[in-house]
């Protein structure tokens, strides 16, 4: 089995390869490859597609110079290429297109927010028939708009024991309590294990950011 040079360990992205990096339908794919060198066979196999669909998608890896072959495994007729990719890239905001920071932030976050909002929205639908905002008033200067029915909030499915969690608010901290908050937030997710047996996957957004979201 001939061998090609190791991959490399740190690769800067070109235009045309952030575009693919970046993509977030090809994010298994990536993580897949850098993983372990595959042949197309594995990949479909690994991410429940076809052949047909995998071969697709590693060949505009390939072509790209993102998925390198690292090995043929000879057989008969056309040997059984492994392809790689490096396992860490750098993609300069300057190489991808996006006009603006807040633009570049946002390729990459919006699908994930909106796939998120996609099964709390499920969720909801489990819970409850009729869905509604309520705007009320939250003191003397401002108001407050919360989710629920007919009958009012849904505080039981919030703010109770169900593990589901759609809140956006504002808190006045100064900045040592604001990064003492960050802190303890860490740690929060550094003591959680998972399972040594079952479980679900549960998705967490968290951002924490100086200013007034209203």
């Amino acid at each position: 089995m001939p061998d090609t040079p190791a991959l490399p360990p740190l690769r800067h992205a070109t235009a045309a390869q952030a575009a693919l990096l970046l993509d977030v339908g090809l994010r298994a794919l990536l993580g897949l490859l850098m993983t372990a060198p595959r042949t197309v066979t594995e990949v479909a196999a690994a991410l429940d597609i076809s052949p047909n669909r995998a071969q697709y998608l590693v060949g505009k890896l390939h072509r790209a110079d993102i998925a390198v072959i690292t090995a043929t495994q000879p057989r008969a007729g056309r040997g059984m290429r492994r392809y790689g990719v490096t396992p860490r890239w750098f993609i300069p905001f300057e190489v991808t297109g996006a006009e603006t920071l807040d633009a570049f932030l946002a390729a990459q976050l919006v699908p994930r927010v909106t796939r998120m909002m996609a099964l709390t929205a499920a969720q909801m639908r489990a819970h409850a028939d009729t869905w509604g905002y309520w705007l009320e008033q939250h003191d003397e200067t401002g108001s407050n708009l919360r989710l629920g029915d007919e009958r009012g909030q849904a505080s039981e499915l919030f703010g109770g024991p169900s593990p589901l969690m759609a809140n956006i608010g504002t808190l006045t901290l100064t900045a040592r309590q604001a990064q003492a908050l960050k802190a303890r937030v860490i740690a929060l997710f550094n003591e959680v294990e998972p399972p040594e047996v079952g479980g679900e996957c549960y998705s967490v957004a968290v951002l924490l950011v100086r200013g007034e979201v209203e």
